[in-house]
């Protein structure tokens, strides 16, 4: 069927500018059509035990194996990034999430019972239950189009909720690959269901009546978000940008360290939040070394279209993206930066080039150092000292990770502890968003809540506490009437629980005595 150009978004390959595809752009009442539908059927999978559910996420591990050669291609094709890590970045972490929440949410979200300690209360029970919310918003980015979403995902429906995506308007074509594949699975109609669109549909989502919203993008992207679902009072979880740093202390092994902070940097072309984006190299004998080493990795790594063989950094993005790299790398040059590799974009490629960049001579004056690049850029900075290290490194407004990169991990554990973020990798980096059984998360301006883990469950269920009394007998005693009495009983309860040894026995005292004469004065 046409399709009217002005309502639809055009998906096209970053690194051949090739027209890959169009969708439709919904509008409010289409957006306002699809969340009610998955609340409608929202009121039957809820009610599916685990079991039930867990057959159809195993269902869904088929046939993403089914499909991982498609998928992979399409990822690659649609943001650039290199076949390798469409499978390693993309369906690993989908596929193991399959199996992981499979087999654990069931168990992590059992029923909990709660003892209470105070005698008073003896005669009560408290349960802790952990319920499915409701429809669950997903808006997912363009940097991992597939992984970031797929896991998402698969949480919510496991836990009982139903789940509306958003994809990023510059990746629409997996977005509505992802519904596909869940109706592959035999989930029922509603339960996951994909809306494609620009920000204005976003901003549609954001307004409907969720139980829950999960954000990934920038923290002006966040910002705007939270913005929106307030006028619902809708909850909102939030995975933002970063700017995670590197120590480097000086016993850490030349080779392995320059090989971990150029594939920490330059992964995904840079686009990821958890890209190493500075580096502080507490000053050694190897420093000198240490760089020139990462300058000839660098300088071996190949730029290309993600589908050819042997592409280790595909495209930026888009024009917009490779702009703003351009003015982070051309300011801090003009600031007194030195260029060691890289430094400019690839005319003689047809899609949004720039070479892998490292940047020598850098402060925090520059904006190369202290605001998000997401791209293929590392800056480095010679310092002094440990301490003045982890000061720079806590010296940004975003808080997701960082890594530490030494010998000596009893140090290192001690240094992990100073750093104000929500990860800290010890001699690596990235890896463990890939990972279901970790949280991942950050502080400050990279964003609040936590996905993936026991914890990400935690945030996709309403914890409900149930308590329950034995009904009869006497009444409680801290029911009407009041009187004097009453208040010496409640002076003699604070006293035999918490006072001192003889204060202990006056409350046990003054607490008999006082329970015995009830009457109301």
């Amino acid at each position: 069927m046409a399709v009217d150009q002005a309502s639809t978004i055009k998906s096209f390959n970053p690194a051949t500018g090739e027209l890959l595809g169009e969708a439709p752009c919904l509008n409010a009442d289409a957006v306002q059509a699809a969340v009610d539908k998955a609340w409608s059927a929202f009121e039957q999978w809820q009610l599916l035990d685990y079991s039930k559910r867990r057959k159809l996420i195993l269902a869904l591990h088929k046939v993403l194996r089914k499909h991982a050669d498609e998928i992979a291609k399409l990822v690659s094709q649609e943001v650039g990034k290199p076949l390798f890590e469409s499978y390693t970045g993309e369906l690993t972490g989908s596929l193991d999430a399959c199996i992981w929440f499979a087999e654990n949410t069931e168990k992590a979200l059992k029923d909990q019972i709660i003892g209470m300690t105070n005698p008073l209360l003896a005669s009560k029970q408290s349960i802790i239950t952990f319920e499915p919310m409701g429809v669950v918003g997903i808006i997912s980015p363009w940097n991992y189009p597939f992984a970031i979403p797929m896991m998402a995902i698969i949480m919510s429906v496991m836990v009982g909720n139903t789940v509306v995506l958003k994809p990023s308007e510059k990746c629409p074509l997996i977005g509505i690959k992802i519904e596909e594949l869940f109706a592959e699975a035999g989930f029922p109609e509603g339960v996951v269901t994909v809306i494609t669109g620009d920000r204005t549909t976003g901003q549609h989502l954001c307004q409907t009546s969720l139980a829950k919203l999960l954000f990934t993008g920038s923290a002006e992207g966040g910002s705007k978000v939270m913005a929106q679902a307030a006028k619902t009072l809708t909850p909102v979880g939030l995975e933002l940008g970063g700017k995670d740093a590197a120590i480097i202390l000086p016993d850490a092994p030349v080779e392995w360290t320059a090989k971990g902070l150029v594939w920490g940097a330059f992964t995904n072309c840079g686009q990821a939040c958890a890209s190493i984006e500075r580096v502080y190299i507490v000053k050694s004998k190897n420093t000198d070394k240490l760089i020139s080493y990462m300058m000839s990795l660098t300088e071996e790594l190949k730029l290309g279209d993600g589908l050819a063989p042997g592409t280790d950094i595909g495209p930026v993005i888009d024009e917009g993206q490779l702009a703003k790299i351009e003015k982070q790398v051309n300011e801090a040059r003009n600031m007194g930066a030195t260029v060691v590799c890289g430094g400019k974009r690839r005319n003689d490629l047809s899609g949004h080039f720039y070479e892998p960049t490292i940047l020598t001579g850098v402060d925090h004056s520059m904006d190369v150092m202290t605001q998000e690049t997401f791209g293929p850029v590392l800056p480095v900075m010679v310092v002094d000292t440990e301490d003045e290290a982890i000061e720079l490194a806590n010296d940004s407004e975003y808080g997701l990770s960082a890594s530490i990169w030494t010998k000596n991990l009893t140090n290192a554990e001690d240094i992990a502890r100073d750093l104000e973020v929500g990860t800290v990798f010890i001699n690596d980096g990235l890896f463990s968003f890939t990972c279901p059984q970790l949280p991942w998360g950050g502080l400050k301006k990279s964003g609040f809540g936590r996905t993936h883990s026991y914890f990400g469950l935690l945030d996709l269920v309403n914890i409900k506490h149930i308590t329950i009394d034995s009904a009869g007998g006497a009444n409680r005693l801290w029911w009407y009437p009041y009187g004097k009495s009453r208040i010496e009983v409640a002076k003699a309860g604070a006293d035999l629980l918490h006072g001192s040894v003889p204060n202990k026995v006056k409350g046990l005292i003054n607490f008999v005595v006082n329970s015995i004469w009830r009457s109301k004065e």
